[in-house]
């Protein structure tokens, strides 16, 4: 859990990677990048073959965009996926966001994920636009995409979001107990990071999403976003070593870390 107001040196990161690195490597880099000394880093959004499949925002500029199609049943989906970021406020902020085609590919927040239900085989027959209706453009100024939204005004949405986030097909395994990463804010402005293991490292079984949820509010997250899990799941410390142990390392002495697209640093300015 960080304070950022009563720590005006420490700041929310989202660092977007068109080379895939390990959370290890993106720590121990991030000082050459002159935005401070990284005290913790962890995996962010989605990815697939190197790629991030997942919103990233830096610097106010938009790096990568949320996956805009899947397939489900032959059926061409439009998933609106939910994203954390922070304003040029300093306040935390969760949406459901789409990067509309009609502006631009810009991400355009909605108050709901729409009209999407894996569970019931229902979906949206063409992509939401600037001009659907509760869309706002949204500016972060540093943003990661994710999903589903775990967390909504204090309360614990994880399943149904799971559904109309469109996650069941796609390899998340939101109702088993797996190795998961999550970023939240409480109602007084915190940051809370959270990482657990699962698949039997070092006893752990992991959390299903609505436990993850749970485990956020417990800690005091008022809005929470779940991010990539599985063996993307890592945590580095302020002295640069893995915190977990991701489930790629299975058996071995050594940490593995798998090498991933977008990660989140705390880091401390001069």
């Amino acid at each position: 859990v960080a304070d950022l107001k009563a720590n005006p040196k420490l700041r929310f990161n989202a660092v977007h990677l068109p080379q895939q690195k390990t959370p290890s490597r993106i720590h121990a880099e991030f000082a050459s990048a002159n935005r401070g000394t990284a005290c913790v880093t962890i995996n962010a959004g989605y990815w697939w073959a190197g790629n991030s499949l997942s919103l990233l925002v830096t610097g106010g500029a938009v790096k990568s965009i949320e996956n805009q199609t899947v397939t489900r049943n032959n059926q061409t989906v439009y998933p609106v996926r939910s994203s954390f970021g922070q304003m040029a406020s300093g306040g935390f902020e969760t949406h459901w966001i789409y990067c509309v085609l009609d502006d631009g590919n810009k991400p355009y927040a909605f108050p709901s994920a729409l009209d999407n239900d894996e569970r019931t085989n229902t979906y949206m027959s063409a992509p939401p636009t600037s001009k659907t209706p509760g869309a706002v453009l949204w500016t972060p100024q540093e943003a990661v995409g994710g999903g589903p939204m775990l967390v909504k005004e204090g309360k614990n949405v994880a399943v149904e979001n799971y559904w109309k986030e469109v996650f069941d097909g796609g390899g998340i395994a939101g109702t088993s107990r797996q190795p998961r990463t999550a970023v939240g804010a409480t109602a007084d402005g915190k940051l809370i990071l959270l990482v657990c293991d699962g698949r039997n490292m070092r006893g752990s079984a992991g959390f299903t999403l609505a436990e993850l949820a749970d485990k956020l509010i417990e800690l005091g997250a008022v809005d929470a976003v779940n991010l990539d899990g599985g063996g993307s799941s890592t945590m580095v410390g302020s002295d640069g070593k893995v915190l977990n142990r991701p489930s790629d390392t299975g058996s071995a002495e050594v940490i593995v870390e798998r090498k991933i697209s977008t990660a989140v640093v705390i880091s401390e300015v001069n």
